[in-house]
């Protein structure tokens, strides 16, 4: 008969126990939920968190071929939108490049590119949370209504699956 010390019973009644597990698993389409803003002086922190099946969020710089080219949707992996309350809608915050209210007006949109984040092991799927700096402002500093605002994320990964659509908290500023 073989005796076991306690000591490596508990290791090996652990490693058993951890073999045993299923990896985990997520949906092969990004989901992101939304999980805090920060402000610091005219800038702001959004956070969020995601999951992936298939662990293929971010892109490489490389990664510049279609549908990844300049110019093209794909070329920016994440989307944050800005909104402002006007009259109780909400609207996508716009700035007139001219600075004249004409009707030539940019919609507030971060793009980002997410850097390649892919996980080294076995199990490629992903879980983590993600951090944006909305800067040099984080609101329309020209708008008599970015008082209160709020954000839309989306994240594409590289089978260019789109997240769910997110939107923040309203913002009072």
């Amino acid at each position: 008969m073989i005796s076991l010390s306690p000591k490596i019973a508990i290791v090996f009644l652990s490693l058993c126990l951890f073999s045993c597990l299923k990896p985990v698993t997520y949906p092969n389409e990004p989901e992101i939920e939304y999980v805090s803003f920060e402000t610091s002086s005219d800038s702001g922190k959004i956070t969020f968190s995601f999951t992936d099946g298939d662990g293929n969020i971010g892109l490489e710089q490389e990664d510049v071929a279609p549908p990844y080219e300049p110019g093209s949707f794909y070329y920016y992996n994440l989307y944050i939108t800005c909104y402002e309350l006007m009259g109780g809608q909400w609207s996508v915050a716009t700035v007139d490049p001219q600075g004249n209210n004409s009707l030539i007006a940019d919609s507030i949109v971060f793009n980002y590119r997410i850097e390649n984040i892919s996980n080294a092991g076995q199990n490629k799927a992903l879980r983590g949370e993600i951090e944006v700096i909305l800067e040099p402002f984080y609101f329309n500093p020209y708008s008599n209504h970015s008082d209160s605002i709020r954000y839309s994320i989306l994240l594409i990964d590289r089978s260019l699956n789109h997240s769910n659509l997110i939107y923040s908290p309203t913002i009072v500023r």
